[in-house]
């Protein structure tokens, strides 16, 4: 697949910022990394790089709780126990680390890809 290189319009940029770091309200609201750009989608889709940007956090937050759902079952093992704390502690730091990245890359005007999970909602913005 051919990667894209978007840039963000400098008016665009703060809210851009700002859509990343809307998947980090989950960890305040309950249910709100989702929420959160799941509202900014729905204002803002006649923006296809705002939009994408809350589709893919809206897709992490998804991806997320089903990995807990996963660490939690490997959790109930006693003897994947070991592999369920590592890969807690991975989707911890990940899951936080993936949003501020965004923000900041946004904040530079620099489109940002989530790995993996980008690759679905960018196809939205092979148009632009």
């Amino acid at each position: 697949m051919e990667t894209t290189t978007v840039t963000i319009a400098p008016e665009e940029r703060g809210l851009a910022a700002v859509t990343h770091l809307s998947g980090l309200a989950g960890y305040v609201i309950p249910f709100g990394g989702v929420l959160v750009p799941i509202i900014i989608w729905i204002l803002k889709k006649d923006s296809p790089v705002i939009s994408t940007i809350a589709k893919q956090a809206v897709l992490l937050n998804v991806v997320a709780f089903l990995f807990i759902g996963v660490i939690a079952a490997l959790a109930l093992t006693i003897i994947l126990i070991p592999v369920a704390i590592v890969a807690g502690i991975a989707l911890f730091f990940g899951a936080l680390a993936l949003p501020i990245i965004g923000a900041i890359k946004a904040n530079d005007g620099t489109y940002y890809r989530y790995p993996i999970i980008g690759l679905i909602p960018q196809q939205t913005l092979a148009s632009v």
